[in-house]
């Protein structure tokens, strides 16, 4: 339930846009036990990729403990809204099962393969599974119930446009219509639901 902590944590907040650095990834980091986070513009081919996570341990000095480091890999063309959304669509990774990390050459191929030519749901491996999953995890994350509360009445009666919800949020534009979608609340029925009861009943 380590998302579902995630989520309880930054809707508790009630405040956007929602702060991915220092905010929502130093949640992720006590969550997972990670030791750091690193953000690293590249050059990438956008048309193949907008990010990725690379997960790797070092040992900063003789003698030390290893250092497990989450290394989120963006492409520094981004403007700031999408690279809001790519990296914590990235950090969201971190939550992912052995089965579903693209740790890899050859999974790495063979996701890229998948995106390409998507396979039936039943046929999909895990790793495309999660790369669906971890963007809707970054829309709850950067958008959640108590925030998109605030906009749906006025984004519904035309009082706010696509654009000036994204740029209160701060994510990308094309991506309003869908959190404002009964998708929203059909996946949020999914990845959290009465995940967040139980929750509440372990404290």
């Amino acid at each position: 339930m380590s998302f579902v902590s995630l989520y309880r944590y930054v809707a508790g907040l009630n405040e956007y846009p929602v702060r991915l650095e220092g905010i929502v990834d130093k949640k992720v980091q006590a969550l997972t036990g990670q030791d750091e986070i690193w953000y690293v513009p590249v050059d990438l081919d956008p048309t193949i990729s907008l990010g990725h996570i690379k997960q790797l341990r070092y040992q900063k000095l003789p003698y030390q403990e290893l250092t497990w480091v989450t290394e989120i890999r963006y492409h520094k063309e981004l403007d700031l809204p999408l690279r809001r959304f790519v990296c914590c669509k990235e950090l969201m990774h971190a939550f992912d099962t052995p089965e579903e990390r693209t740790d890899s050459a050859k999974k790495f191929e063979q996701l890229l393969d998948e995106i390409e030519t998507p396979l039936p749901n039943e046929l999909a491996s895990p790793m495309f599974q999660s790369e669906s999953r971890t963007k809707w995890m970054a829309a709850l994350t950067l958008c959640p119930g108590p925030v998109r509360d605030r906009f749906l009445p006025l984004w519904e009666a035309d009082e706010l446009s696509d654009y000036e919800v994204a740029l209160e949020l701060q994510i990308p534009e094309p991506l309003i219509k869908t959190i404002m979608s009964d998708r929203y609340e059909r996946v949020f029925d999914i990845l959290i639901g009465d995940k967040l009861d139980q929750l509440e009943m372990s404290k």
